[in-house]
């Protein structure tokens, strides 16, 4: 019986990590796609084709598109080493240096996702938990900064965050993954520390 229930934890294993190969597998097949056709150009017959598997394999990973895309925008994040959402003023400003080498070598992913219809949805889909982390980060810069002209600093930082940034810096300035991140990084220090030390104060901005 001992030998049976090993056999069988090592089939359910064995499973288990073939399962997780081909949802890999169809991932990857997305991302070559997404950077041909874009988002929503790409079909579960050409996934499928593109990872070599049946398409009725791919529904069973992922049910619909929104199901695919929510999946693929993940992948994409750890393929860029993006991690957890920022919740300390370290963590903040260091994540630009973090993420935009990875925008910049994953350059038309960065695009498709930005620019399509279901690469929006997925960052609206998790805005709040990415915008309660930049409040939790600048919470020592706005201290006594009035609510209206706290969220502005808050959107400011958002903004500075984005691969939209990102794309700006590379197009108009062309900046290197590297020095748009350190530029982002700047600029949000010279935000914050110029909320803290009062050089803009909230007052001329209330009108």
């Amino acid at each position: 019986m001992k030998e049976a229930r090993v056999t069988a934890t090592y089939q359910s294993s064995l499973r288990a990590e073939q399962k997780e190969a081909t949802r890999q597998r169809i991932l990857d097949a997305a991302g070559r796609l997404m950077e041909d056709r874009g988002l929503e150009e790409f079909s579960f017959a050409s996934i499928a084709k593109e990872a070599g598997v049946k398409e009725r394999t791919v529904y069973r990973h992922f049910p619909t598109k929104t199901a695919l895309i929510e999946s693929l925008c993940e992948w994409f994040q750890k393929r860029i080493h993006y991690g957890d959402f920022a919740h300390t003023e370290a963590e903040l400003l260091a994540k630009p240096q973090q993420i935009f080498p990875g925008f910049a070598a994953n350059e038309r992913l960065a695009r498709a996702l930005w620019s399509s219809a279901q690469g929006r949805a997925f960052r609206l889909s998790n805005v709040e938990e990415r915008k309660d982390g930049i409040k939790a980060a600048i919470a020592d810069a706005v201290r006594g900064v009035p609510p209206r002209q706290t969220r502005w600093v808050a959107a400011a930082i958002h903004a500075l965050l984005s691969s939209a940034t990102w794309q700006s810096m590379k197009d108009y300035w062309n900046l290197s993954g590297e020095e748009a991140g350190k530029a982002s990084s700047m600029a949000m220090e010279l935000i914050l520390n110029a909320v803290r030390a009062d050089v803009a104060p909230a007052s001329k901005y209330k009108k």
